[in-house]
């Protein structure tokens, strides 16, 4: 196999002249121009590129920063969404965070800052207009909830994949490249009707046209609203801009697009790469949940039975409930069983942002990561982000294939694998049976089972 070649001249404030060349064996040849970063920031802190498994694109930005696909500290997560959040504030006119340089320097060195991330939790903002957040599904979910955290008087929801049981989405849109492309939006009555500035939050634009659809969809559905979109990286070359910019004009709304990193790349090559197939992770054993939180739980579930709680934001949250989350956190963390220097706390699918104020909120050196439905290909080749994954079939859920990548890497004493609801418990033992291969498994229900509610 060959080695993949990389070379990145340097990068400056601001606006830059950085040209970057990834060649990923025969699969991949992609050139990418960095013409705008936020100041202090370089390619090198933000992203690399893997090889995705997936004939309609093969390739992926990896995102160092949001706790996806590479494990990170929670406070350069959160921070990130803190620093999209001031760049918006300050696109308003208002006076953003205080204290930008430390976050630039947390996610530019990788070195996490707790004390700056739990002082940054207090940067709170109120908008001139009445103002909604969304979060895109799966990735951003994460990301979009650590940007809303940061303004009272608003409110947030995410996009979602699942399919809930009793409720019609408000709207549903198109991600063409994506492995799974339906989006939805259960929004609570009156939320979407009732606001008149929509912030719609990714973690990259590639090409533009995921938010140009979402922007369509929003606008035949609930006219007259103004769009900001906020991303770290956006990719859109100089046609898909205009096409954008036509799109708007051609409806008359006003969208501003805002991100910590701009250019465009041209791919030169790409294709799927060949690899064998991926074992189904199996496992048996009967173990319940360590730990079930005992808290509210939303009456909606999905076909499959799966419960949620409201501070998710799959249903929508406002500032208020938002508020209720650090002390949700708190107690959360008080509750487990074994203290831990070196945890990984890991999330399921869509749920992001609850993992990381959980690990915050733990204290220590722990580290957040959240398992995908994304099949990236894996090698242990010098320089390239994914080195090793493991396949395992979403507990709960309708034959739905999950991956999570590079855990033999991580240094780490302890595990808490947070599910969002357990149904069917077997389901989750090849996952738990994998992980205890790693490190001790502290198993923690966000919500009470069957079993405990008396329910047979």
């Amino acid at each position: 196999m060959k080695t993949i070649n990389q070379s990145m001249s340097s990068t400056i404030s601001g606006q830059s002249n950085c040209q970057i060349n990834t060649k990923l064996w025969d699969n991949l040849d992609i050139n990418i121009s960095i013409k705008n970063t936020y100041p202090g920031l370089s390619p090198e802190s933000l992203f690399s590129v893997a090889l995705r498994v997936n004939k309609k694109r093969q390739f992926l930005f990896v995102s160092k920063l949001i706790a996806k696909h590479l494990a990170v500290h929670p406070s350069l997560a959160l921070g990130t969404g803190t620093l999209l959040a001031s760049l918006l504030v300050e696109e308003m006119g208002l006076d953003g965070f205080p204290d930008t340089k430390a976050l630039v320097k947390m996610i530019e060195t990788g070195a996490a800052d707790r004390e700056t991330s739990v002082a940054s939790l207090q940067f709170k903002k109120v908008l001139p207009k009445k103002t909604v957040f969304i979060g895109m599904a799966e990735t951003a979910t994460g990301l979009g909830h650590s940007v809303f955290q940061h303004f009272d008087e608003a409110a947030y929801i995410h996009t979602t994949r699942e399919e809930i049981i009793g409720m019609t989405p408000s709207f549903v849109f198109e991600e063409e490249h994506s492995h799974a492309t339906s989006h939805k939006v259960y929004a609570p009555s009156g939320m979407l009707e009732d606001a008149d500035t929509i912030v719609l939050i990714d973690d990259e634009i590639s090409t533009g046209n995921t938010l140009l659809n979402l922007v369509c969809a929003l606008d035949d559905q609930f006219p007259g609203k103004s769009y900001a979109s906020l991303s770290i990286l956006d990719w859109r070359n100089d046609s898909q801009k205009e096409k954008m910019e036509k799109m708007a004009a051609d409806r008359k709304i006003n969208l501003t697009v805002l991100s910590l990193m701009a250019g465009h790349f041209e791919l030169v090559h790409s294709s799927a790469p060949e690899e064998p197939e991926q074992a189904v992770l199996i496992g048996g054993g009967s173990r319940i949940p360590d730990i079930e939180l005992a808290g509210e739980r939303l009456s909606v579930g999905s076909k499959t039975g799966q419960h949620y709680i409201p501070y998710t934001g799959r249903f929508g949250i406002s500032s208020q409930q938002q508020d209720e989350i650090c002390a949700w956190a708190e107690a959360a963390a008080k509750q487990v069983k074994s203290t831990s220097q070196q945890a990984l706390v890991i999330g399921i699918g869509e749920n992001m942002y609850l993992p990381l104020r959980f690990a915050l909120a733990l204290g220590g050196n722990p580290l957040v990561q959240t398992t995908t439905r994304s099949p990236i290909f894996a090698s242990e080749t010098a320089g390239y982000p994914i080195k090793e994954k493991a396949k395992f079939e979403l507990p709960d859920a309708e034959e739905t294939s999950q991956f999570i990548y590079n855990l033999n890497k991580l240094d780490i004493d302890r595990i808490y694998l947070l599910a969002e609801s357990v149904v069917e418990q077997s389901e989750w033992q090849p996952l738990l049976a994998y992980l205890e291969k790693k490190a001790p498994v502290e198993w923690i229900s966000l919500t009470t089972t069957k079993r405990s509610d008396g329910v047979e």
